[in-house]
């Protein structure tokens, strides 16, 4: 069985900021790459022995500009067990780690994650940015919204489909918002924001799976590329929807962490 790290390599023909198409008036990109490591669903401890061989298997040269972690990092809400995780991926070297909570991280619990691991710059319905080798990155953060409520989360959250509708629109606004200020927006969901990435599943769950949001955005609404994870036995991860780089990053359907290498050009 193999636990490599997943290669993925993105391009963008330019960047955009605001809506207007910036170009340097010359034939070299200002940058190269960004590369960034994602992951999710690892259920520590569940999944730790596959994550830990995986992120062994990156080498020296695959060092990350920034970490993603598409929740699910623990299972049934076990706050310690994200320890060995965070100490796995501290030997990347000093990369900023960016997460959203799954439906294994409980409600109940966020606070200790916050308290815990402060290190880890957690986003629950927010954005934060950064830059990255020049290029000013947002992240816009959240667990995703579900098409169809769990029974689960019928029986014991309120209001639960009111919650998802008022996400999603405001997962739209803060999109938008950082397509006016950031180079490059990236979604990072726990659930699947679009069914493309989750084929491989029984069709009869993908609405407990994730939510069309890709496809129902504007284009002043889509991130440039979504991140997420939820769906362990998907077979397709990775797909282009309206125009926007979608992957799954599950650790258990791609048996290893995934790398990306993302491009960024700026052109005549």
């Amino acid at each position: 069985m193999r636990c490599g790290a997943t290669l993925i390599k993105l391009g963008r023909a330019s960047l955009r900021i605001g809506g207007a198409e910036v170009r340097n008036g010359g034939d070299s990109p200002a940058v190269e790459y960004i590369h960034i490591v994602a992951t999710s669903d690892v259920h520590s401890p569940v999944y730790l022995p596959l994550f830990v061989a995986s992120l062994n298997r990156l080498s020296i040269g695959r060092r990350p500009d920034l970490i993603l972690l598409a929740g699910d990092i623990v299972n049934k809400s076990s706050v310690g067990a994200l320890r060995p995780v965070l100490a796995a991926l501290k030997k990347l070297g000093p990369a900023p780690i960016i997460a959203v909570f799954g439906n294994e991280e409980y409600f109940e619990d966020e606070d200790k994650y916050l308290r815990m691991y402060p290190e880890i710059k957690w986003l629950n319905d927010e954005t934060t940015s950064l830059v990255v080798r020049g290029v000013k990155v947002c992240i816009v953060g959240t667990r995703g919204v579900l098409e169809r409520p769990t029974p689960w989360q019928q029986r014991n959250v309120p209001n639960i489909r009111a919650i998802y509708r008022e996400r999603a629109a405001k997962l739209a606004e803060l999109i938008r918002e950082c397509r006016r200020s950031c180079d490059v927006v990236v979604l990072l969901t726990h659930y699947a924001p679009t069914y493309a990435t989750v084929k491989g599943e029984p069709p009869n769950v993908y609405p407990y799976l994730g939510y069309r949001l890709v496809e129902k955005l504007d284009p002043r609404s889509r991130p440039h590329i979504a991140i997420h994870g939820h769906a362990h036995n998907a077979k397709v991860l990775r797909a282009v929807v309206s125009g926007v780089e979608v992957y799954n990053v599950s650790l258990p359907a791609r048996r290893g962490v995934a790398y990306i290498r993302f491009t960024v050009k700026e052109r005549l």
